[in-house]
């Protein structure tokens, strides 16, 4: 499937909710990581809100620690 503006909205929509209590919307490193877990289900069909919803919270948590900068 691919994905077509329409639903990179809607994407764009469930990784701006699942990262809103975020500080500052998350990091850059958090955002592309939650993404890039969004898209292979997206791509193989998986559509529904509530399951991209769960996609996203799931990634949020396993997201990589950001290195600090010192």
């Amino acid at each position: 499937m691919r994905i077509g503006d329409g639903f990179k909205t809607w994407l764009e929509f469930v990784l701006q909710e699942t990262l809103q209590e975020c500080p500052h919307g998350g990091d850059h490193t958090g955002r592309a990581f939650v993404a890039n877990r969004l898209l292979n289900p997206a791509q193989t069909g998986i559509v529904k809100l509530d399951d991209l919803k769960s996609i996203a919270k799931a990634a949020l948590l396993e997201v990589p620690e950001s290195p600090k900068s010192g």
